[in-house]
């Protein structure tokens, strides 16, 4: 075993105790006594366990250089799997590829066009060959639609414009292809034919990455218009086609879109294929996060450790504690610190009442503002000082998570397409790590939003916008999403943090 390995705290499904046991954290805290700096490190979401555990071991000579003792909290998602293997196929999919051409173009014609045009009754679509145009960009590695700029106010989809768009994607011949395509592989006999046509004659069946409820509605439609001796209908399809539609302009009404191209394919996605995109995987790995402080029979590996290194602090061993989170791992460490307002309520509880963690270092962090807010707000009692390093927007808008697929990060992915709103339903949320958010509109996420970004702006340290020569603890060269905890000026601010 590598010496690192006893250096972490490893958990599995729903935050309990995988391959370390009660024993290796007893051993673990003990080791932690008397020592001057500990460092609590918690790996972003992308990363499986062995990778958790390679990134202990190449990190614990440089926290030790720095006079800390580290502990790595390690834990697995399987997102970064399920994003480079779904998300290529589902964009070539040709019902994609379709509803794309689609949606672009009534968004593009309605988002664009100039004051007074829609106020006198006109929508003005742009021609599908001038459309196929633009995203032909993208072969190039240019954005559609890149180059132009919507006005400040965008009306809303009004009913006429919903009404004639519907009627115009009724007689769409190619969407209701695709709309065969997708049903002919849930209503066809299990007897036909592998090339068999579809039950309406069209284009052979395909199969589709699409969410199996979306199919699964597609085919009961199907299967009503069946019984009732009709033509397969593509009704259902084209009433969410013009539901993307409204979502889109709904979303530059709100300046929380993310440019055209993007925002279409976000849109497409949390309507047809959310299933099969990684949200289930996200919110059971934030789930997990928080379950691991969970009060359970058995042992789960935050609460079991705080438990422990709580009684530590009790005997008058107070190392400085740093708190270190990348990616996903920030949402790790909003959970940890509520653990430690509600172990700081509980009169029981060993934790000392004046314990603070010295230091916060957020990298790129994937949780939600709505998420943070609440800890900053409460920073006298937890924390002395908070830093975050994430990339300027201009990095994140480079950082393309399927490059010519889509040209945004994976911060703008979370935030478009896996995120969840209070009803639990799939919404856009404003995303703590991102410097789109703080130049936004303040009006999007609410109060949290101010706070933050008013918490944020009261201390310029508070932010370091890779890539950025800031001097000493305030410096970084990360472009991409997952080079913060190998980048050398990232590694470097963390060890003058540690040192003052």
């Amino acid at each position: 075993m590598h010496p690192a390995r006893r250096r972490c705290v490893h958990s599995g499904t729903n935050g309990r105790l995988a391959t370390t046991s009660t024993a290796d954290i007893d051993a673990l805290v003990a080791s932690l006594k008397d020592r001057p700096r500990v460092v609590l490190h918690f790996h972003g979401g992308l990363v499986d366990d062995q990778l958790g555990f390679a990134t202990a071991e190449r990190l614990t000579p440089v926290y030790e250089a720095a006079g800390a003792e580290p502990v790595f909290f390690v834990w697995s998602s399987g997102l970064l799997e399920t994003l480079q293997g779904n998300l290529p196929q589902i964009i070539g999919e040709s019902v994609f590829q379709t509803l794309l051409s689609r949606v672009t173009r009534y968004a593009a014609g309605t988002v664009f066009q100039r004051p007074g045009q829609r106020a006198a009754g006109s929508l003005t679509a742009p021609p599908a060959r001038a459309v196929d145009a633009e995203l032909a960009l993208l072969r190039t590695g240019q954005e559609p639609y890149a180059r132009l700029t919507p006005p400040a106010e965008v009306p809303p989809l009004g009913e006429a414009e919903r009404v004639r768009i519907t009627a115009e994607l009724s007689a769409d011949t190619e969407l209701a292809d695709r709309n065969r395509e997708i049903v002919g592989s849930v209503l066809r006999p299990a007897s036909a034919p592998t090339a068999a046509r579809d039950i309406d004659g069209g284009r052979a069946a395909v199969a589709t990455l699409m969410s199996p409820d979306t199919v699964a509605e597609l085919a009961a439609e199907t299967a009503a218009a069946d019984n009732r001796r009709s033509l397969v209908t593509s009704a259902l399809l084209v009433r969410k086609t013009v539901r993307v539609i409204a979502a889109v302009v709904g979303r530059f009404r709100l300046h929380t879109d993310h440019g055209l191209y993007p925002t279409v394919v976000e849109e497409i996605l949390r309507e047809f294929y959310i299933a099969n995109v990684g949200a289930s995987i996200w919110d059971a790995m934030k789930r997990q996060t928080a379950d691991t402080f969970a009060p359970s029979d058995d042992a789960r590996a935050g609460r079991y450790f705080l438990d422990r290194f709580s009684q530590l602090l009790a005997t008058g061993s107070r190392p400085k504690v740093t708190v270190v989170g990348h990616s996903a791992g920030a949402v790790f460490i909003s959970n940890l610190l509520t653990d430690l307002v509600r172990r700081r309520a509980d009169a029981d509880d060993p934790l000392p009442a004046d314990f603070r963690v010295r230091d916060v270092a957020l990298l790129a962090p994937a949780c939600t503002v709505a998420q943070l807010s609440p800890i900053v707000r409460l920073q006298h009692e937890l924390f002395d000082r908070l830093r975050m390093f994430t990339m300027t927007d201009a990095a994140e808008r480079a950082d393309h998570l399927v490059p010519l697929l889509y040209p945004r990060s994976l911060l703008y992915f979370v935030s478009g397409v896996l995120e969840r709103g209070p009803a639990r339903q799939s919404a856009v949320a404003p995303i703590a790590g991102m410097q789109h958010w703080y130049a936004a509109d303040g009006a999007f996420g609410g109060q949290d939003s101010e706070d933050l970004r008013a918490f944020l702006t009261a201390d310029p340290q508070r932010t370091v916008w890779s890539p950025a020569d800031g001097g000493p603890g305030l410096s970084s060269g990360a472009r991409t999403h997952g080079g913060f905890d190998d980048d050398p000026e990232v590694l470097a601010s963390l060890a003058r943090m540690l040192a003052d």
